[in-house]
């Protein structure tokens, strides 16, 4: 059985909450299902969708609370989705204990998807104030944020320590909130939102993304590919080999012309040799070319020399959006077609006489090097 043991101190107001993620091979089965999107989410949701509970070989231990179950969420067709757990969880400031319910989700790298509320239950701020709707909304933002300062920090070092003389107010007991991280927690419930946070983004990422590597096959590899989700194409793609590259190039393409950078830049790195040897399988990546940031463009024009003629004619009509380095890539490329091409030499001279671009002197030298 391997356990791993997270800590939560609570500045010395009378909780030491100790959480273990614990692997556990005799949970009971469940009938519970998911039939709508949770109230705050970050990830895309396929309407229609119910999704069944499943157990998983984890639970996360509260002290005083016992096992708390991790679920795993799947489709009818058995497919993993989510990961889900029910969490009842102390949270004590200023001497006083409650309970906080919250339903959490993880994605099926174990990064935090959203929760939803417990029916009956509110969460509560100082002096057992409930949760105004913005509140909600704050602590999902917070939740959100993988690197917050709550992960660098203990609670005693998010409070400042009231002075003898303030003894009105709540925050002469429990301690001013710091300027720090006052702005992304919720207003008077500092506890709750770091007992949340560490929940949430605790050593169960690490576990429950170990849980979905034992299950990944074929058929989730394809539904990580087609999701929107950006850290799923990730994974799915560090996954192919150079065969499925091919099965699946179409959908490389297409990520590639709406994806982020991040994305793009793995894309173009990692494409096998056999793509900038095909005519047919490179050209799709350059016509993207003026559409793509200027780091994947220069990745790009590192495989210039095995473009064909036509993807050499299209770039001569992007001249204008290359830096300096990439225009004379390009320039390095063409010098022995430039003069006889008469469509790439139309756009040569269209640019260098154009006047009106910082680079087009670079041009007009070339032009003038190869009459």
């Amino acid at each position: 059985m391997k356990i791993i043991v997270v800590t939560i101190l609570i500045c010395g107001f009378g909780l030491l909450s100790t959480q273990k993620l614990v692997r556990n091979y005799s949970i009971d089965e469940q009938n519970k299902t998911l039939s709508k999107k949770p109230e705050f989410f970050a990830m895309e949701w396929q309407e229609g969708v119910v999704l069944k509970n499943k157990p998983t070989p984890f639970f996360i231990e509260v002290e005083t609370m016992g096992n708390q179950n991790i679920d795993i969420l799947v489709t009818q067709q058995n497919r993993p989705v989510l990961y889900t757990a029910d969490i009842c969880t102390p949270v004590c400031a200023d001497g006083e204990c409650r309970l906080m319910y919250i339903t959490l989700y993880w994605n099926l790298l174990g990064a935090y998807a959203g929760y939803d509320k417990v029916e009956g239950q509110t969460l509560t701020k100082h002096d057992h104030v409930e949760f105004l709707e913005q509140d909600y909304e704050k602590l999902h933002h917070l939740l959100m944020d993988d690197n917050s300062i709550l992960k660098r920090k203990k609670i005693d070092e998010l409070v400042l320590k009231p002075k003898e003389s303030e003894l009105d107010g709540v925050d002469a007991i429990a301690g001013a909130t710091i300027a720090e991280v006052k702005e992304s927690v919720v207003d008077g419930a500092l506890y709750s939102c770091y007992v949340a946070w560490n929940i949430a983004h605790g050593p169960i990422k690490a576990e429950l993304q170990e849980y979905t590597t034992s299950m990944f096959d074929n058929k989730l590899k394809g539904y990580m590919l087609m999701s929107s989700e950006v850290d799923y194409q990730m994974y799915a793609l560090n996954s192919l080999s150079e065969s499925e590259y091919l099965d699946y190039k179409d959908r490389i393409v297409q990520i590639f012309k709406l994806g982020i950078p991040l994305v793009r830049t793995y894309i173009v790195q990692n494409l096998p040799k056999l793509f900038w040897e095909s005519e047919s399988l490179q050209r799709p990546f350059w016509e993207s070319f003026a559409e793509v940031d200027i780091n994947n463009r220069s990745l790009l024009l590192n495989h210039i020399q095995e473009a064909p003629l036509e993807v050499l004619v299209l770039l001569a009509s992007n001249l204008e959006i290359m830096t300096k380095n990439q225009l004379k890539l390009y320039l390095s490329a063409i010098e022995n077609i430039a003069m006889t091409n008469p469509d790439i030499n139309a756009q040569l001279l269209r640019f260098a006489e154009s006047g009106n671009h910082i680079y087009a002197y670079i041009v007009a030298e070339f032009l003038e090097e190869m009459e």
